[in-house]
């Protein structure tokens, strides 16, 4: 999300003083995978559902909707989308596909949408895979999170599409804190807005997952 930036300065603006507590930033995320009709796994499908108040933070910021109709307009998507999917070289979009257990390469956004829905924006789109792959017998994991735990995401559904496989399941495994991770949450919490996490890559540490496994 390319606009992280002019989120948290907004937050800074619209709170005043100190922010804190880490995360600042909630997302019900979807997710479900394209199959190709040879059976590789050919993209990841994402939407990315934000809290009312990060709405209307997005809202201030991009100036949305300056008609007041309580509607999007074109020129309105178009901002949102250049925002949210137009993202530099560096960036992953806080989406992270691993195959045997590593990495496997994501390219960028295609067919990307916005609406809003119960006062809240949501973006979709494909995320292709560098290269598409055959997953039989092969663990796939799909985890959506910010390294810096500055936002924090919800699987709340991993959508089967059309493509997909009839032997092919695609599970959601949620984050379950134990005594420690509840005390590291409670040490982020106590984060003000402009300190980081002092542990590399803690948004791993509760994220949720999705398990596909085919075959």
């Amino acid at each position: 999300m390319l606009q992280k930036f002019w989120v948290i300065m907004l937050f800074a603006i619209c709170l005043g003083g100190v922010t804190k507590a880490h995360p600042h930033v909630f997302v019900d995320a979807r997710t479900g995978f394209v199959f190709g009709s040879d059976r590789q796994l050919e993209a990841i499908k994402v939407s990315w559902r934000y809290d009312e108040f990060t709405t209307l933070v997005l809202f201030e910021t991009l100036e949305l909707d300056l008609d007041q109709d309580g509607q999007l307009n074109d020129a309105d998507r178009v901002k949102i989308l250049e925002g949210e999917t137009n993202w530099p070289q560096d960036y992953k979009g806080d989406i992270y596909l691993e195959v045997l257990g590593q990495d496997y390469p994501l390219g960028r956004p295609k067919a990307a949408a916005v609406k809003l829905n119960a006062n809240q924006i949501e973006v979709i789109f494909d995320l292709p895979l560098s290269k598409p792959i055959k997953v039989d017998r092969l663990p796939i994991l799909l985890r959506l999170y910010d390294p810096f735990f500055y936002f924090a995401y919800t699987i709340v559904s991993a959508k089967a599409s059309p493509d997909l496989p009839e032997d092919c399941e695609a599970r959601i495994v949620h984050f379950e804190p134990t005594k420690a991770e509840r005390v590291l949450q409670d040490m982020l919490a106590a984060l003000g807005r402009d300190d980081s996490p002092e542990m590399e890559n803690v948004g791993q540490l509760f994220s949720d997952e999705v398990q596909l496994t085919c075959g």
